[in-house]
Order: C-alpha cells, then sequence, then structure tokens
C-alpha cells in the first residue's frame, strides 16, 4: 500500500459518482480535494497516534472500520473529521478549498463522505498481518512528488506507531 494506491483505492470505485451525484460536485473536483486531504488527514493520524489514548483510539476505528465496503455515511464521516482534526477541522477545510479552488461546502462534505471510506483501506491494509511489507510499500512505493513521499513516510509512522502497541 501506498499513497497512490490508497488514493486509488477512494477514486477507482463509484464512491466519486455516489459523491458528485448527492452534492452536485464535479468529479474532478472531488479526485482533486481527495488528493490533496489524504497527507492532511494522515498527518494528524499520526500526531494523534502520538499519545497512548490516541494510538488505541486510531487502532481501533481502522479495526471497526475494516470490513466496510465504500460508500457515503456522512453522519460516521463528521464523527470521525472531529476526532481527526478536532478543533483545526475549519482551518483545513477552509485551507483545501483555497488550495482546490471549491466551497468550504463541498470540502465538507466530500471530507465527511471519504472519511469512513479512509479508515476501512487504512484498516484493511493494516489487517493484513504483513505490517512490514505494508511498510515498505508506504515509504518505497510513493511517488516522487513531495506530498506523496511525505504522506507514505507519515502513513509509515503512523503504521508503526499503531503497531509497536
Amino acid at each position: 500500500m501506498d499513497l497512490n494506491s490508497i488514493i486509488s483505492s477512494l477514486t477507482g470505485n463509484n464512491l466519486i459518482g455516489e459523491i458528485a451525484k448527492k452534492f452536485n460536485i464535479d468529479p474532478n473536483k472531488i479526485i482533486e480535494v481527495i488528493k490533496a486531504a489524504i497527507p492532511k488527514f494522515l498527518s494528524s493520524m499520526q500526531k494523534n497516534a502520538g499519545t497512548a489514548a490516541g494510538a488505541a483510539a486510531l487502532t481501533q476505528a481502522l479495526g471497526n472500520h475494516a470490513g466496510q465496503g465504500m460508500g457515503i455515511n456522512i453522519e460516521d464521516g463528521m464523527k470521525i473529521l472531529q476526532k481527526v482534526f478536532g478543533g483545526n477541522l475549519g482551518s483545513v477545510v477552509s485551507n483545501l478549498s483555497g488550495q482546490t479552488n471549491t466551497t468550504n461546502d463541498q470540502v465538507s462534505n466530500i471530507l465527511a463522505s471519504i472519511a469512513p471510506n479512509l479508515l476501512s483501506v487504512l484498516g484493511k491494509g493494516a489487517g493484513t498481518g504483513n505490517i512490514g511489507n505494508i511498510l515498505g510499500g508506504l515509504l518505497g512505493g510513493a511517488s516522487n512528488s513531495s506530498s506523496s513521499s511525505n504522506a507514505g513516510k507519515v502513513l509509515g509512522g503512523l503504521l508503526g506507531k499503531i503497531f509497536k502497541k
């Protein structure tokens, strides 16, 4: 698993179409927001996993979502966003909105739609039991772009923290 495979998992199914239809957002804008948001998600998750309580909560969330299929669950997504970003959620949404030329409402709806799906993808990857391969793929398999490489390092660190416990 690397950043590109995470993004492909989130964008390579009918989830984008569901979001586009439900919120009347251009599918290309949805993909743009997702690509910009994943490093922010991973960075915040790593920060949250820096405490024992945060790591335990993230481990539980990954386990709870690992078996779920792709789909929109705004209520669950908003809860996840609050836990991942906390008081920074507004600034994250605003930053992504400016970065992707979308409205705050569009970004919020996209983030809430993908949050449970992101945990599902990460939970499935973490649940394979072969953490060495996961970390190797993340650290070595990211593309040459700095955000992809950084996100791979962040996710590698995150999974490393979780599975050291």
